[in-house]
């Protein structure tokens, strides 16, 4: 990597909060400085050039008015149970509301966390997103002023979904924002956990957003992430999973707004008989860039990997999907799979697929594949036989291809949410809209 060289560069550590997390900040900013910005000449970012944002002078986000959060939050579904807000990467309790959670259950912003159980947050803060290995980690965990965090101790179970929001708002000058999300689920813990990323439409800014979970044995995480930033946005986020023996995690990444976004996903099963599944939305027009990244490690017998992710491309949009599984030695029985779809709707679009299998153990069921085609031309002359204008013939086959992927979001108003959104992207969206 090359040591960075752009606003990211001018690295000031926040003041404040207990001494080992300033120490912590401190050899983050350090690695950060080390490590630099990635660059296309390392296999992980060969695809997606981070040049766009040299010349843009990335301060910190200041603390966003108080009246702006309140009109950006409609922009997220509503909320259907618990709900945490911040605005600029500060906590807005005014907006936000806890609800009713189950005895022992803990769901604070991280700042709360720190003053009430410093010792659990520190257990497990930076233990899965480990800023010596990633230089957004480092960022991250150097810059963020605060964070959600959610303990769900052994046997507990959240039956509404959480909501997590995160709202990027400063006008009149670019910002950096660094969201922060833990969720450590002890034994047979449940929970639906969706991050939702929103921000103004008229400023160029930086959303570097970190999510670690840690599933103990048993435990069930069902984690949803809608990036839905501004157009003029850069968005990189990653998600880092470690789950124990029988616990299941379940990904739905979904991105369709911001100029330049990179999702990862990057995860270890570290106990027998463990299961994650992830699957994803991409769709991007104009000059739209959007890069999905995936990674994971069967460390035990017996487990299962499902993936799933589906791109939809028009204008010179480009998209990405590089996933990887790796069977270590000795985690036989594992079931793997690994599936990539793309529809590319102009000739201009371009999309770039990699799933690959690194196996290490010789008793598996594993394979992949991915797909890279255009609307079906004998599907659009009927639908045009049955009287369908072009637009909404167009819509109907390009909605059919992503409706496999909206009708897993199980959250009803999530649902609703992600399903105007990509009709809002449709040739015929809005009738298409008032048709269902």
């Amino acid at each position: 990597m090359v040591a960075a060289e752009s606003g990211l560069a001018r690295i000031e550590v926040p003041a404040g909060g207990p001494a080992w997390r300033r120490e912590a900040r401190e050899r983050a900013a350090a690695r950060y400085r080390e490590l630099g910005v990635p660059t296309t000449r390392q296999e992980e970012w060969r695809f997606t050039n981070l040049a766009p944002l040299a010349p843009i002078a990335l301060a910190p986000a200041r603390p966003a008015d108080p009246r702006a959060p309140r009109t950006l939050l409609d922009l997220a579904p509503p909320a259907e149970g618990p709900r945490l807000v911040f605005a600029n990467g500060r906590y807005r309790a005014d907006l936000s509301s806890t609800g009713a959670l189950p005895r022992g259950a803990v769901l604070a912003s991280l700042g709360q966390a720190l003053e009430a159980s410093p010792e659990l947050v520190r257990a497990h803060l930076g233990r899965l997103a480990r800023a010596e290995a990633h230089p957004f980690v480092a960022l991250n965990t150097a810059l963020g002023e605060d964070g959600a965090f959610l303990h769900l101790p052994p046997g507990a179970e959240v039956g509404d979904p959480i909501q997590v929001v995160w709202i990027t708002d400063a006008p009149g000058a670019s910002a950096a924002a660094h969201p922060r999300l833990l969720v450590v689920a002890g034994e047979g813990a449940r929970a639906t956990v969706a991050e939702i990323f929103v921000g103004r439409a008229d400023e160029a800014y930086l959303t570097n957003a970190v999510a670690e979970v840690s599933l103990a044995d048993g435990a069930r995480v069902e984690h949803y992430r809608l990036q839905d930033e501004a157009p003029g946005a850069f968005h990189l986020g990653s998600t880092h999973v470690e789950e124990g023996a029988e616990a299941r995690f379940s990904s739905h990444q979904l991105a369709l707004g911001s100029a330049l976004a990179r999702s990862e996903v990057r995860a270890r099963l570290s106990g027998e008989r463990g299961e994650i599944a992830l699957t994803g939305l991409y769709m991007a027009s104009g000059r739209q860039h959007l890069d999905n990244l995936s990674l994971v490690e069967h460390a035990m017998p017996g487990c299962t990997t499902t993936e799933n992710y589906k791109g939809i491309l028009d204008g010179h949009a480009r998209g990405v999907f590089a996933g990887r599984i790796r069977v270590l030695p000795g985690a036989q029985k594992t079931n793997a799979y690994q599936q990539n779809s793309n529809l590319l709707l102009s000739e201009d679009a371009v999309v770039d697929t990699m799933p690959q299998l690194e196996i290490f153990a010789d008793d598996v069921k594993c394979g992949h594949g991915g797909t890279v085609g255009q609307l079906d031309e004998n599907a659009l002359f009927y639908l045009r036989s049955r009287g369908l204008a072009p637009e909404m013939a167009r819509s109907l086959l390009i909605y059919a291809f992503a409706a496999e992927m909206v009708d897993l979001v199980r959250p009803a108003a999530l649902r609703t949410r992600v399903r105007d959104l990509v009709a809002a992207r449709l040739p015929a969206g809005a009738r298409l809209r008032e048709a269902a």
